[in-house]
């Protein structure tokens, strides 16, 4: 039995709302990562009292208050806090100014942009449009709300990122979203955990949601384990034919990918699943896939290695929103996976990959491209050398350590 570390994702959403509310919170089982400092830090430098004694974190809310802040918002390659701070800030009266590493300057954020200032933010690039570095803020009364229209958002985070930015608005806000939504389950996730501090935020249909301003209530918040993380561990049962039980996220969770054990179970592995755990044991033969992951992108991967070990071939459709994250990562995996003799065909928003007939007898060095993902997910690939392996800081700094617990993979 292995617990992943909580949840990145609602991690920073829990502290971010714990930011607006008027009062304490506490959050429990909270993420120690580099994206979740990221998140403490940029709180702090907007004035907010944060005391993190990991993986418990104190939050001094400040009554949707933010700001002014102390110097720029560093937000790394954190699109969580990017996206989430830049909003909550364009609407507030303090002009904040954002930066990022190199690559979340590349990360798109112009459909963002457009939808606070059409909703009567403000927002200044410096370099490009729609991209960091960026001042947010400035305006002396708080928009008074109405709709905004998304077209074809390349990432859900900017759907949520407006429903923050809703509570801090003087009337109701609705979001519509023409064309296609990835990862729909992050958004219900963020109107789940605005609930659960006393705001409101809702789907109002397929393709809309709204908000409405509110005061936020003080709270103690338990985050789940991270059902991402959660993914690798399982996928190795499934791969090397061990068992892997995951306490913490099971059917009532809140995270889309918790999900991901229903695909290992079409591909062959035994799964069972409670309300609040998962466990899956491999049966020493998978098979082939052809499915969407529209809804859980961010397993993409760990499926892609997992189709290394699989009779026939796997297709992975409908995740194009992967290639704005810390890498390319369809183009990165597609590169890897021919490393270990499969035939993978490329597309804009999919992969399909034949798997070898036999994997290399020899040790394959693997290229994470700095992405935290690629990292542990090809570390399941078999006999590997993974290259900056220190990149999983981001979202799991254990996670060498817990897999190498469970005695199925041989670790770097």
């Amino acid at each position: 039995m292995v617990r992943p570390p909580g949840s990145k994702s609602l991690t920073n959403r829990a502290l971010f709302l714990a930011a607006l509310a008027d009062g304490t919170s506490r959050l429990e089982g909270a993420l120690a990562a580099e994206d979740t400092r990221l998140a403490v830090e940029a709180l702090r430098t907007l004035g907010v009292r944060v005391e993190a004694d990991w993986p418990t974190v104190t939050v001094h809310g400040q009554g949707g208050r933010l700001g002014p802040a102390s110097d720029t918002v560093y937000v790394g390659t954190a699109g969580t806090v990017a996206r989430f701070l830049v909003a909550l800030a364009a609407v507030g009266p303090h002009a904040v100014r954002f930066d990022g590493s190199a690559r979340m300057r590349e990360r798109p954020m112009a459909g963002l942009v457009d939808a606070l200032v059409a909703l009567g933010g403000r927002v200044a690039c410096e370099a490009t449009f729609g991209a960091l570095p960026l001042r947010a803020g400035g305006i002396e009364m708080p928009p008074s709300g109405g709709t905004v229209v998304l077209e074809d958002p390349p990432s859900s985070q900017f759907v949520s990122a407006l429903l923050l930015a809703g509570l801090r608005l003087e009337g109701p806000l609705r979001i519509e979203i023409r064309g296609d939504l990835p990862a729909r389950p992050y958004v219900d996730l963020t109107c789940a955990v605005i609930e659960a501090f006393g705001g409101r935020a809702q789907a109002v249909g397929p393709a809309a949601f709204s908000a409405e301003p509110a005061r936020l209530a003080p709270r103690t918040y338990a985050v789940e384990p991270d059902a991402s993380a959660a993914s690798y561990l399982l996928a190795a049962a499934a791969i090397y034919g061990g068992v892997v039980e995951v306490p913490g996220v099971g059917r009532a969770s809140l995270q889309g990918d918790a999900r991901f054990a229903e695909i290992l179970e079409a591909m062959g592995a035994r799964v069972h699943r409670t309300e609040t755990s998962t466990r899956v044991e491999g049966t020493g033969r998978l098979r082939g896939i052809d499915c969407s992951l529209a809804d859980m992108p961010d397993v993409a991967l760990t499926l892609a290695v997992v189709a290394l070990h699989a009779e026939g071939p796997t297709t992975i459709r409908d995740v194009g929103v992967l290639r704005h994250h810390e890498s390319d990562r369809i183009a990165a995996a597609a590169t890897e996976l021919r490393k270990f003799g499969a035939l993978v065909t490329e597309g804009p928003d999919s992969l399909r990959i034949e798997p070898p007939a036999a994997l290399p007898g020899t040790t394959v060095p693997v290229d994470t491209y700095a992405d935290h993902r690629m990292a542990m997910a090809f570390s399941l690939a078999g006999d590997v050398l993974v290259r900056d392996p220190a990149c999983v800081e981001k979202t799991y700094p254990g996670f060498f350590e817990d897999l190498a617990s469970l005695g199925m993979v041989e670790v770097p």
